[in-house]
């Protein structure tokens, strides 16, 4: 549909905030009332842009843990890896990716649609990648992997802004940021010790009270 396409180039170039109904409506050679007839309104646009963006994202997502279930191969690394890596698998490192743009956008514009946004489109995928956890990981709290779920979503969110030069001055040249399988690689491991990392010792003493005064 050409709003979907014209409303998607538009927020990925210029964020949420500073595109109007009129732009979109002027790029797909339409009139602005269909807008409001199909989607309500830019928020309404944005959703169905969003959703349309990451639903490759969370289908590929989904489609390797199932692989992983039927391989029996459940480890925290595989399981980064199968969250990760379709971020960046047949991607140019050269420009940001949709989903992360349209994201970062949203996050510094509108705060309480992104939660929203979150739910709607990103939950039953992350929540399947928390139970899966579990299974590796018993000893550590559903808390503690939520919190290290939106810490690796930030790394992730972070990787995928261009940054050659900084990534070339600060590594001596010794780094190639255009390499998405070696970024995969180096963002899975990092991940994968945060999610292995011991348990806060506040969650503990909670737990430890927890279980003496069943």
């Amino acid at each position: 549909m050409r709003l979907i396409e014209a409303a998607t180039q538009l927020f990925v170039e210029k964020g949420y905030r500073w595109v109007s109904i009129r732009a979109i409506a002027n790029l797909a050679n339409t009139n602005s009332a269909l807008i409001s007839y199909y989607f309500g309104d830019k928020e309404g646009l944005f959703t169905e842009v969003l959703k349309n963006a990451a639903a490759p994202l969370n289908a590929a997502r989904m489609a390797n843990f199932d692989k992983l279930e039927k391989a029996n191969d459940l480890t925290v690394e595989s399981l980064v890896h199968a969250w990760v890596a379709p971020m960046f698998q047949g991607a140019s490192l050269s420009k940001q990716s949709p989903v992360a743009a349209l994201s970062l956008s949203l996050n510094a514009e509108q705060g309480k649609l992104v939660e929203q946004l979150i739910v709607e489109i990103y939950d039953d995928v992350n929540e399947r990648f928390l139970s899966l956890l579990e299974t590796c990981l018993p000893d550590t709290s559903r808390a503690t992997l939520v919190w290290r779920l939106y810490f690796l979503v930030g790394a992730v969110l972070t990787a995928t802004r261009p940054r050659s030069r900084s990534v070339k001055s600060l590594s001596r040249g010794l780094m190639e940021s255009r390499d998405p399988m070696e970024l995969i690689r180096q963002l899975v491991d990092f991940s994968s010790a945060g999610f292995r990392a011991a348990e806060p010792l506040s969650l503990k003493v909670v737990k430890s009270r927890a279980y003496r005064t069943q």
